[in-house]
């Protein structure tokens, strides 16, 4: 047994080769990306991931106000009109419901009662536009409807099919 080797250790030492892979390797692979995954969600709220997850849309009506809409001007906004985002060209919904007639003022100082004073401005009104959209809702931030941030104080640049304006929202659904 000079120097001989026997030839059924050969052969199984020859069978293991480094860097095959198995289906350990795989489940760690699994493992290592779903704890990735895990912290990605847990600390990252804004994430592609938790959009992915949290994809709930819902039907909400919400209205904007338009302040010191012109007489002449509004006709130009009527029911079932599609309004985009004027900035973004994006639909933000349809109008169901137009509402013309609180009057339009303005602060105006007395001099002679050295105070403010409200003063109606003839030919102007205050338009609040009711618009139904899907939109949907991510925690922490809010309804958004195609990219837009649809919240109370958020200001809206709509546009109409024969009007283009900017004012705010002033109501938004509660979320339950």
């Amino acid at each position: 047994m000079n120097g001989n080797v026997n030839p059924t250790v050969a052969k199984t030492s020859a069978k293991k080769k480094p860097g095959k892979f198995n289906i350990i390797d795989f489940l760690l692979i699994v493992l290592i990306l779903l704890i990735i995954a895990a912290i990605v969600y847990v600390f990252f709220p804004d994430s592609w991931l938790r959009n992915f997850i949290a994809d709930e849309t819902v039907e909400i009506q919400y209205s904007i106000e338009l302040q010191g809409v012109d007489e002449a001007f509004l006709e130009k906004i009527n029911e079932n009109d599609v309004v985009l985002d004027s900035v973004t060209k994006s639909s933000i919904g349809t109008v169901t419901a137009v509402d013309y007639s609180t009057q339009y003022t303005e602060l105006k100082y007395n001099q002679q009662l050295n105070e403010g004073v409200l003063s109606v401005v003839p030919d102007k009104r205050n338009v609040i536009v009711t618009i139904s959209a899907t939109a949907k809702f991510t925690e922490g931030k809010g309804y958004s409807v195609d990219g837009t941030r649809i919240a109370v104080g958020e200001k809206i640049f709509a546009r109409f099919p024969n009007y283009v304006c900017e004012g705010y929202c002033i109501s938004v659904p509660i979320n339950e």
